[in-house]
């Protein structure tokens, strides 16, 4: 279940204590880990609950939510320049909410979560040094808040960043097939 990135894993065959699965990917058109922080019903949770009620009960689902927070003219970045909130604020906010939603659903159809970090960022030449920066560190710091909330539940992190990031915090550019998604 995410956004578009949940597409970049559709149909692969992966061995989850040697038990082969199919991914079968359920997108939420745009969703960002904001969506899901507040207590306000919006069309995001709407569709992503719905989507894991006809999910089998028990089921392992790979949760992809969060690039979108984390880009240069959106999110994270955009909402603590408005807000006057700092990053590290913003970030635990959304992530704490993000989590909780989903672990919060989930008490009663007891899926097996794994949740993707967010993979390391295309240093965009469309923005200055500063921003490609901003934009490392905040997907930096997303994926350690997300690892810490994660690390007291049930759930699992999937840890693409470290597969996706070079020695500075951007890609390597082994494994995206655009500026924003992996192949």
């Amino acid at each position: 279940i995410g956004e578009s990135h949940c597409l970049s894993y559709a149909h692969s065959q992966v061995f989850l204590k040697k038990n082969p699965y199919i991914v079968t990917p359920k997108i939420i058109f745009g969703a960002k880990a904001f969506h899901f922080m507040s207590g306000l019903e919006n069309p995001y949770k709407a569709i992503a609950e719905n989507q894991l009620r006809h999910i089998p009960r028990g089921s392992k689902i790979f949760m992809s939510i969060g690039e979108i927070d984390c880009r240069a003219e959106e999110g994270i970045i955009k909402s603590s320049n408005k807000t006057r909130t700092s990053i590290i604020e913003t970030i635990d906010r959304t992530v704490t909410g993000y989590v909780k939603w989903f672990l919060e659903k989930n008490l009663t159809l007891g899926h097996k979560y794994y949740f993707f970090n967010v993979p390391a960022p295309i240093y965009n030449t469309k923005y200055s040094q500063h921003i490609n920066y901003q934009v490392a560190e905040v997907i930096e710091l997303f994926n350690y808040s997300l690892q810490e909330k994660i690390s007291n539940s049930q759930a699992n992190i999937i840890d693409v960043y470290t597969q996706t990031s070079d020695q500075n915090g951007f890609s390597n550019s082994q494994y995206h097939c655009d500026n924003r998604h992996l192949d």
